[in-house]
């Protein structure tokens, strides 16, 4: 099930209403279905990014060092156990839902999820876990030393396509950790280079050697010298005992031309190595650049915004200081401005005032599409009105224990719930009868009676973003769109008969009747409450 206290969890849901609906959904309808978001597949995520560090290594030796591609080396042991490990997640994956980056849509369909993943990953997945070198040795009777059949075994490099999914899972680690973004890119640019180092070295072997085989390498080939020095004919192509000395020197030769430091331990003398040789140089020219320019972006660009708030900050710790606001106050603003402005400074009015109107509307759609997917007032009216009645609203955000409205108030604008959970009190004592939750609008007395006073007071419960419209707007979008007036007093006057039901029936509540009480309130149904027997 998800795991609602996961902070990827509380990223992607904002209020504790939408993750509620979405242990929901997946519990009636996808039980079988392991979510993206629960603690099992986020436990695997981390296991996998260990697994894919370490398989990153000793894949490329494995298929192209001789001298460890033997059952009985301990690389080549280990390295039969991790891909079961790897067996078995490929058939565990079939199971687990998927996010849709574009959409963020969380598809928990088994059907859709197997068909999703038997050709993405599966079937490449299972692929790469086959030994094709014990098989060609044991079975065949294969001598890899003369026969270039071994390329097979290079069909583990089908598991560089979780690249990807390697980073993704290393970026939600370091999310998980609170570590800044800039540290993560720090990392992945410092462990890509060492793994093209690593990767270029074993390419330099393995094609060299595939091209010649093993017997028929030249004996000008570097790999038949170990050093300047030594005369030609001094073998570093394993023996079986030689794999350190032939990797020490291929190592060397591939990292001096990656940076285009130097010729390397052995000079290059046959045509096909210098061939190689220069493509790594190319490639790690490439690769050297767009490192230094990612690292410029970082600096240049997405520590701006991070220095803004940062600033942004300060100016309003220093604004408490001054004014000497108590603790609490000053955590709460801390609080307040984080959910705004996701630790990212930004001027909300001045970006939408550079855009089109028509862009502006489009902008203010998508991220208002909560308020319009939920709230019944909106349902089945043209997105294009809808967009216009939404430009009038004004965004708030309302912490923890905050009155949004008291009892005896003037009713002077609407509210929509888009994110969070309000306690609804009614009357002037207070009585509690029921909760505001995503897609939920109240004060529509507004518009049915000028002049009119609350008769509900509404305290939030966690962290609440709720878009308001003024007496005013509400008036001037009823004139041209009637059927929103008809629907608001409709519903007005539904809520007038039901509030004082509610409130009658919670205060003559037979108070020794707990579980009915718990019942009308949800709380059985939320978490789990243990009783002990009377």
């Amino acid at each position: 099930m998800l795991n609602e206290n996961n902070r990827r969890t509380k990223d992607f849901f904002r209020s504790y209403t939408a993750v509620r609906a979405e242990k929901r959904r997946h519990a009636l309808k996808y039980p079988m279905t392991i979510h993206p978001f629960s603690t099992i597949a986020i436990y695997r995520e981390r296991i996998l990014c260990f697994m894919w560090l370490i398989c990153y290594v000793t894949d490329p030796i494995i298929w192209s060092f001789q001298a460890v591609r033997t059952i009985y080396h301990p690389l080549f042991i280990f390295q039969l156990h991790l891909d079961i490990l790897f067996f078995i997640n490929a058939l565990m994956t079939c199971f687990i839902g998927y996010v849709v980056p574009l959409t963020k849509e969380i598809i928990l369909s088994p059907r859709e999820t197997f068909k999703y993943k038997v050709w993405t990953y599966l079937i490449p997945e299972c692929i790469a876990c086959i030994p094709f070198s014990l098989i060609l040795k044991k079975r065949f009777h294969i001598n890899p030393k003369k026969s270039r059949w071994i390329a097979l075994s290079s069909v583990k490099i089908l598991r560089c396509l979780r690249v990807c999914d390697f980073l993704s899972y290393l970026y939600n680690f370091f999310n998980e950790m609170n570590m800044r973004e800039w540290v993560y890119t720090w990392f992945v640019i410092f462990i890509i280079n060492l793994y093209l180092i690593f990767w270029s070295t074993c390419a330099l072997f393995f094609l060299n050697v595939l091209h010649y085989t093993y017997d028929g390498l030249p004996k000008n080939s570097f790999l038949r010298n170990r050093a300047v020095k030594h005369p030609v004919g001094t073998t570093i192509v394993e023996p079986e005992n030689s794999f350190h000395n032939s990797f020490i020197t291929v190592l060397t030769t591939a990292t001096c031309h990656f940076f285009g430091a130097s010729e390397g331990y052995v000079p290059i003398e046959l045509e096909i190595e210098k061939l190689l040789c220069s493509g790594i140089m190319i490639f790690g020219y490439l690769v050297c650049n767009f490192g230094v320019a990612k690292l410029l972006e970082i600096f240049g660009a997405s520590s701006i915004s991070e220095t803004k708030y940062e600033e942004w900050i300060y100016q309003v710790a220093e604004y408490a200081e001054s004014k000497n606001l108590p603790d609490n106050l000053k955590k709460r603003l801390k609080i307040y401005h984080d959910y705004k402005f996701h630790r990212r400074f930004f001027n909300e009015d001045v970006i939408l005032a550079t855009l089109s109107e028509h862009l502006r509307n489009e902008v203010i759609l998508l991220w208002c599409r909560n308020v319009m997917e939920k709230v019944p007032l909106f349902q089945g009216m043209p997105k294009g009105v809808v967009g216009s009645i939404i430009g009038y609203m004004k965004r708030e955000i309302y912490l923890p224990n905050d009155v949004v409205l008291k009892y005896g108030d003037p009713l002077t604008k609407m509210f929509w719930v888009s994110f969070g959970t309000l306690s609804v009190h009614y009357g002037p004592n207070a009585i509690e009868i029921l909760h505001f939750e995503d897609g939920d609008h109240f004060g529509d007395l507004s518009i049915t009676k000028a002049g009119g006073i609350a008769k509900l007071t509404v305290i939030c419960l966690e962290i609440t973003e709720i878009f308001t419209l003024s007496r005013r707007d509400v008036k001037h979008c009823t004139a041209f769109l009637k059927e929103m007036g008809d629907r608001i007093r409709k519903i007005h006057k539904e809520k007038r008969e039901l509030y004082p039901t509610l409130a009658k029936m919670m205060s003559n509540e037979d108070t020794h009747n707990v579980i009915a009480a718990d019942l009308r309130r949800g709380r059985i149904l939320e978490s789990d409450n243990w009783r002990e027997n009377p």
